[in-house]
């Protein structure tokens, strides 16, 4: 499974994910495959928490404004990367 994991683009620094987490600590834990169509935004993949843990992760919205849902799914990785021990 660590092919598969290292070839999805790491949030924060590569592929589809370079733009996001800003300067968030998240950033550079998460291996996630973004995708887009008509009303439909997705994340998926993996993070590693603060402690060292991995999370699968999975966020699909569907609704007409699903474009503007960048900042919710950058909250749902740095709420997993903050993950309690």
């Amino acid at each position: 499974m660590p092919e598969f994991i290292s070839a999805l683009p790491v949030a924060g620094l590569d592929g589809t994910a370079r733009r996001r987490l800003g300067t968030s600590p998240a950033r550079g834990q998460a291996h996630i495959k973004t995708g887009t169509i008509n009303g439909v935004r997705a994340i998926a993949g993996y993070v590693l928490d603060r402690h060292g843990r991995r999370h699968a992760v999975v966020m699909m919205v569907n609704h007409t404004n699903a474009a503007n849902t960048a900042d919710a799914q950058d909250a749902l990785l740095e709420w997993v990367w903050a993950g309690k021990p």
